[in-house]
């Protein structure tokens, strides 16, 4: 073992120390289970290692929610393509792998993705023995790399991204980084800037490539007029209301959209607000914020309890719902954008066909921000004031608004097919492996 994997493994020995008081905390008040737990720490079950023993196995990994809906449309394309593989998906949080086993229908098997610590992630590696291992966005995990390759798989990143903040911290990591660029076959990323970045920071650029963002492929749930209807009956809502939908919000931003709502609401008055927090464990936070401002909310959970002459804010405590609830919004919000958060997934609802909304901070999604705002789909504003403003001359000129919409769906399906392109590289990496070991 090199210097530089041994520094690290010390580092991450002494988080998995300093970290252990949090996970029996976390036991203790239910809010992981042991069984999620012993994964993380690599102790698989003999039931599931049994599943993929003499198997072909394909591994992909995806951190989060986004990371898992990005992955789905490359799953199904590589069920498609190789049938006879096993997929096995892993995750990082407990999110992700909710929104996993809830979108991607072709993987065999959900794990969590062990702590990448060398013990650990070469006994899980030894036990999933995968031929390939693909890796979503940013996930550059070292051992897991290091020892998926001992092991003979073919490693390759999908979709690979670098933000502003991730090309800074990678740039730290010196040896180790360009050791784990030479254990990974092929690096194909997102865009012309995702490429230049990671060959700036030592990649060797015949293995670097750019096929685009897997996520204007992913299926969102897009909605026909039947679901839209019974999503309006079960929410008690009229088709002919004005629907905002603000997702993935963030603390401080719900505060913020406070007074546009009150602002709207005064000029349309049958307007409503469904606000779709990025972790639902703040909807009580929200709930009396609100309240303080005199303003009567309802949670998703309980809808059918919605009093609709009263309850014009809806708060969504329920996971894997916003792609569809965007579907019947006129105007969309996103959030992570008002704060120094970095923005989230807006091609989400621009693939629905809406005109999106969202602030300054959009750092981790430069090129999904450049591509809306260039196809007059995105409308980027500095701060509560002028998106009071923009969303107010919407709502008042719904012919602008529907040719916004049409605008929306032509850019999604003229950029779609890096998942065809990604599993058509990684098919000549299995290729070229069974070739090796003949």
């Amino acid at each position: 073992m090199s210097l530089a994997y041994f520094i690290y493994n010390l580092l991450v020995l002494i988080i998995l120390l300093l970290y252990s008081p949090v996970l029996i905390y976390r036991i203790v008040t239910n809010k992981e289970d042991i069984s999620s737990l012993l994964e993380r720490f690599g102790f698989l079950s003999k039931k599931r290692i049994n599943n993929f023993r003499d198997e072909q196995v394909i591994w992909v990994h995806a951190a989060s929610v986004g990371e898992a809906g990005a992955a789905s449309p490359v799953v199904a394309e590589l069920k498609q393509r190789f049938p006879e593989y096993k997929i096995i998906f892993s995750t990082m949080t407990n999110t992700g792998r909710d929104m996993a086993k809830k979108i991607i229908k072709e993987a065999d098997d959900f794990i969590y993705i062990p702590f990448d610590f060398f013990m650990i992630v070469n006994k899980v590696v030894k036990a999933i023995n995968p031929e390939l291992v693909l890796i979503m966005e940013t996930e550059l995990w070292p051992n897991l790399i290091r020892y998926s390759k001992k092991q003979g798989a073919k490693v390759m990143l999908v979709s690979g991204r670098i933000s502003d903040s991730s090309f800074k911290q990678y740039k730290y990591l010196g040896s180790l980084l360009k050791d784990m660029f030479k254990q990974i076959d092929i690096l194909s990323m997102q865009s012309k800037k995702d490429m230049n970045r990671i060959i700036e920071l030592g990649a060797d650029k015949v293995k670097v490539c750019n096929n685009g963002n897997t996520k204007f492929d992913q299926e969102y749930g897009k909605v026909n007029s039947e679901v839209k209807e019974a999503i309006y009956q079960e929410f008690k809502l009229d088709s002919k209301q004005p629907i905002i939908v603000a997702g993935s919000t963030h603390d401080n931003e719900e505060e913020q959209l406070i007074p546009l709502y009150k602002e709207l609401k005064t000029k349309f008055g049958d307007l409503i607000l469904l606000l779709v927090p990025r972790y639902i464990e703040r909807v009580e936070e929200i709930e009396s914020l609100y309240k303080q401002e005199g303003i009567n909310t309802i949670r998703r959970s309980r809808i059918k309890e919605r009093d609709s002459a009263r309850e014009s804010v809806i708060l969504v405590d329920t996971i894997g719902e916003l792609a569809k609830l965007y579907g019947i919004a006129d105007l969309v919000f996103v959030g992570g954008s008002l704060i120094e958060r970095g923005g989230h997934n807006i091609l989400e609802p621009a693939s629905q066909g809406k005109l999106v909304f969202f602030g300054p901070h959009m750092f981790n999604f430069k090129d999904s921000t450049k591509l809306l705002l260039e196809n007059r789909v995105g409308i980027q504003v500095s701060n509560v004031a002028e998106l009071i403003e923009q969303m107010e001359y919407y709502l008042s000129n719904p012919d602008i608004l529907e040719e916004q919409s049409r605008q929306a769906i032509e850019m999604i399906n003229d950029n779609q097919g890096a998942s065809w392109r990604n599993v058509e590289l990684a098919s000549r990496l299995l290729a070229r492996r069974k070739e090796l070991s003949k």
